[in-house]
């Protein structure tokens, strides 16, 4: 029998949500506070039900930086866990990956105390925790503003590799969640120091979409780029076009990015199959 697209979403989403809980569970013994970020984020509030189909390759959690070696080592230590990339020998040594396996099925799940690399966007994992809103006495949410600029700035550092046709659905779920204000979103924005990146996605969504979205800053670049780009353009880029128009004019220190990844070569080609992760 078939499974049709939709119903393997709906299983996906019961899978992802019982680990989920298993982490959760796993948390509580640690007392470690901490955030489910992406997709994780949109199954803990419900979000991902109103999509119709979305892909989850993993599992993202956010961890406070002075708690990232304890619960690093205490997951690797796990019977059901297999580590893959201890974050002290990762490329980006803020993130450890490991698979962790339930009912004979193993998921990605990547515990990250920040979300990239400050050369390419700035959103201070304390920040972060500090606005965000309790779910229990670990679990934390990003606030609805947070949600959305994690999602941007994620989108950000994918953008040579992917741009999901579910996109900009997204953006639209995570705009109008309950408690979203415009204004606590775009003053936070700067801060980020991708704030055209953002004004040409939100420009794209805003087409698409036909949304209200308060006046935004005028950005040259942004406002081409959101005019000619289009998802068929994207697919018949070369990778090396999306890097050069898409992504180094958009990050936020594109020299300091280009030094680290030539200083850091090697670590990134031995780490980067098996973290499955783009900076």
């Amino acid at each position: 029998m078939k499974i049709t697209p939709a119903r393997k979403w709906a299983l996906q989403q019961i899978f992802f949500c019982n680990v989920l809980q298993e982490l959760d569970t796993h948390f509580r013994a640690l007392r470690i506070r901490y955030m489910p970020i992406k997709g994780a984020y949109l199954l803990c509030t419900g979000l991902a039900e109103k999509m119709k189909e979305r892909i989850i390759n993993d599992i993202d959690i956010l961890v406070e930086e002075e708690h990232i070696a304890q619960v690093s080592d205490y997951f690797a230590g796990l019977h059901n866990t297999k580590l893959l990339v201890h974050y002290t020998q990762n490329y980006r040594p803020t993130e450890t990956s490991f698979l962790y396996t339930i009912d004979s099925a193993s998921v990605l799940i990547e515990i990250q105390c920040r979300l990239n690399l400050d050369a390419r966007f700035l959103l201070p994992t304390r920040e972060l925790f500090l606005h965000s809103r309790p779910s229990n006495e670990v679990r934390c949410l990003p606030c609805a503003e947070d949600s959305l600029l994690i999602f941007l700035c994620h989108l950000q550092s994918h953008i040579p590799f992917e741009f999901r046709p579910e996109t900009m659905e997204e953006i639209n779920l995570l705009a109008y969640q309950e408690g979203f204000a415009w204004q606590t979103f775009w003053d936070r924005c700067p801060a980020t120091g991708i704030e055209p990146f953002i004004y040409f996605i939100l420009k794209m969504y805003q087409k698409e979409y036909s949304a209200q979205i308060p006046p935004l800053k005028k950005y040259g670049y942004a406002h081409f780029l959101a005019g000619w780009f289009n998802e068929s353009r994207y697919n018949r880029s070369p990778e090396w076009v999306r890097r050069v128009f898409l992504d180094l004019p958009f990050v936020r220190k594109p020299v300091h990015l280009i030094w680290y990844r030539m200083t850091h070569k090697k670590t990134k080609n031995k780490k980067h199959g098996s973290t499955n992760a783009h900076n």
